[in-house]
């Protein structure tokens, strides 16, 4: 009888555990879908539901989309988001004018390689979960191209993966092929995104405790955990952000003498070589007919984001992020930032040109919109504003074909 009583209670407590997470699986999955989750948390949401947290689509009637690829900028980071305004991308103006259905597979720091990958997996996953509908192929592809960092995260990841004598489409499709395999763990995450959720809160607090360790006073201690605090609960606050100082401060744009002691910002991938550029260039291009083909041909349009140091004319020298984010600093002018950024776009658009995709480079309009206002910060100058972002829609809607 003990036995007996034992294995009732154990299947009583499994199957109210079993039930609670279905229960709150459920539960997250529509308070994120319908934006009730804070904005403060919504950096939290697991791959999956963060595809779907944007409020870029028709939630009653979803029938078709536009698959949208790219990095932070595509997904629309910056003062905006920070903010916790609604409508705070490119995406969100987009779909605000045509009521078309937008999905944001883009994330921040993903190269061409893992955006087209995020498209693949998700759709495979979509078809794999009781908890969310199947997920069709795109009727079209809008990838956002940042000058400022989509290079550099495919040189960062050839220099890790590539294999000697490997020619890039081989290099780009067996990563692709990589990123797309579906593991226990993937299926455990699509069926139960709590458990990432709560991880990802788990990663929030580590990192600051680590940081509490390696603080030098009582004084540093406390402004860390205050502003972490801070920005868990919905402040506007930008952390990890290089230090203030005379030495990097200095950027000051030449028609906008009000704004001036500008952070460190990006450039045309100017600490990259152009035997880097072409590379990572070229990954881009490959990524760009996988997702062609595996799509079944469907239309393409590429749209070039110009980095901050493109949109104005600076005051010189300028201070321009090294390698990866705060790692380090280099000084540049505006005519080499130009030359760069001339050269990418240059080849991006022969490659549209000769492959029937639709390309479509907002760096003229940026810069037009420049010289009067001000596109970018304050708090982040390492993506547009509202009003950027703003500019930039007006510009594809303008210009796009039909």
């Amino acid at each position: 009888m003990n036995f007996k009583n034992l294995m009732i209670n154990l299947i009583i407590v499994t199957t109210s555990i079993i039930i609670c997470l279905l229960i709150i699986n459920f539960t997250l999955i529509k308070i994120s879908a319908n934006q009730l989750l804070p904005r403060s948390l919504a950096g939290s949401l697991p791959n999956n539901l963060l595809t779907y947290y944007p409020d870029t689509y028709n939630k009653k009637i979803f029938k078709g989309y536009v698959a949208v690829l790219g990095d932070s900028v595509a997904q629309g980071g910056g003062d905006a988001y920070l903010s916790g305004k609604k409508n705070y991308s490119i995406i969100h103006h987009l779909h605000k004018n045509d009521n078309i259905n937008y999905l944001i597979f883009a994330r921040g720091g993903y190269s061409s390689i893992s955006s087209v990958s995020n498209l693949v997996k998700l759709h495979k996953l979509s078809n794999h979960s009781f908890l969310f509908d199947d997920l069709n192929k795109p009727d079209s592809v809008l990838f956002v191209f940042n000058e400022s960092l989509n290079l550099h995260v495919n040189t960062t990841e050839y220099r890790k993966f590539k294999k000697d004598n490997e020619k890039i489409s081989s290099y780009t499709l067996r990563r692709i092929n990589k990123n797309i395999e579906l593991n226990y763990l993937d299926h455990l995450k699509n069926s139960y995104p709590i458990l990432p959720f709560l991880g990802k809160f788990y990663e929030y607090f580590e990192i600051m405790f680590h940081k509490i360790g390696s603080a030098k006073n009582i004084k540093d201690i406390k402004l860390l955990v205050s502003s972490r605090l801070k920005k868990l609960f919905g402040k506007t606050v930008v952390l990890n952000d290089a230090p203030k100082n005379n030495l990097t401060w200095t950027n000051s744009i030449k028609n906008h003498s009000n704004i001036k002691n500008i952070r460190p910002v990006q450039g045309a991938s100017l600490h990259l070589t152009e035997d880097e550029i072409r590379t990572a260039i070229e990954i881009f291009f490959e990524s760009i007919k996988y997702i062609k083909a595996w799509s079944g041909d469907k239309k393409i349009k590429i749209v070039y984001i110009p980095s901050a140091i493109s949109s104005y004319v600076w005051n010189e020298p300028i201070v321009f992020f090294y390698r990866n984010h705060y790692a380090g600093f280099k000084t540049t002018n505006n005519k080499a930032n130009n030359l760069n950024s001339t050269f990418i776009r240059k080849q991006i658009k022969n490659f549209s040109i000769n492959n029937n995709i639709e390309f479509l480079d907002t760096t003229s309009e940026v810069f037009k919109n420049g010289e009067k206002l001000v596109l970018h910060g304050p708090l982040d100058w390492g993506h547009f504003n509202e009003r950027g972002y703003k500019v930039i829609s007006n510009f594809i809607i303008e210009n796009s074909t039909k």
